[in-house]
């Protein structure tokens, strides 16, 4: 009598349907938390430079400021009385968000205006200044997703200075 080991062509077709199923499952539970994920990590990057940005104007001895944009944000520091870009320490570089997430700015208890992305004729003008002497504009820094219920808030309040707190939209 003959036995044939293996499986079937259906069985294999049913066991690479499942595994496709299960596999496009995972991905989509997965993408949904990574876009919070994202934006979380944003608000910390920015919070994280922002405490650095002070530590280096003290230790410059010049100004530094923050400028905000719909779709990104760059530093810039003070020389001969201008704004200028920072370049010259790329920690500091200029950075673009992911496509679907967007800034807005609130400071002196009102919205900013912000351009999509800053034009390079212009000259900088940083709506966020931090001094030699670690002081800082009081300011709010909304970060949100197209697709998202989730709203991270970068703040500098008087009382506790630099803070990220989360909101849903709902």
């Amino acid at each position: 009598m003959l036995r044939n080991k293996g499986f079937t062509l259906i069985e294999l077709l049913i066991v690479l349907v499942l595994l496709g199923i299960i596999t496009g499952t995972a991905l989509l539970s997965m993408s949904l938390s990574d876009v919070r994920d994202k934006q979380k990590f944003e608000a910390e990057r920015l919070v994280k430079l922002l405490d650095l940005a002070s530590q280096e104007a003290s230790v410059r001895g010049t100004p530094m400021g923050l400028e905000v944009f719909r779709m990104s944000y760059r530093f810039t520091v003070m020389q001969n009385n201008k704004w200028h870009p920072e370049t010259g320490d790329m920690l500091f570089r200029a950075r673009a968000l992911m496509p679907q997430m967007q800034l807005a700015l609130v400071k002196d208890q009102k919205s900013v205006s912000l351009v999509n992305q800053p034009a390079q004729i212009l000259e900088p003008q940083p709506q966020i200044i931090v001094t030699p002497d670690g002081d800082m504009a009081l300011f709010e820094i909304r970060l949100s997703v197209s697709n998202s219920d989730d709203i991270f808030r970068v703040s500098n309040t008087p009382s506790d200075g630099l803070m990220i707190h989360s909101e849903s939209k709902l």
